[in-house]
């Protein structure tokens, strides 16, 4: 049986992050001003539809043209 090359996708056992470490993985939504926990692409449920309406950037940054966007998605929500 041939063994498994060291690669940079495929550490050593030595090299690899021990167990006692925490990860630093955002427990958050990425979105400004939101603590609510995350479901999908790093977003709460509500930010997750904002960002495929295009009013959020993957960052979780309002767009430049948040308002036009924002009164629209609003005007297809209501009609």
């Amino acid at each position: 049986m041939a063994e498994k090359k060291e690669t940079k996708n495929n550490p050593s056992p030595e090299k690899q992050m021990p167990g006692n470490v925490i990860s630093l993985v955002a427990n958050k939504c990425c979105a400004e001003d939101c603590k609510a926990k995350p479901a999908r692409a790093g977003f709460c449920n509500e930010h997750y539809s904002w960002f495929k309406e295009g009013l959020l950037t993957l960052e979780g940054f309002k767009a430049k043209d948040f308002d036009k966007k924002y009164h629209a998605m609003m005007r297809k929500k209501t009609a």
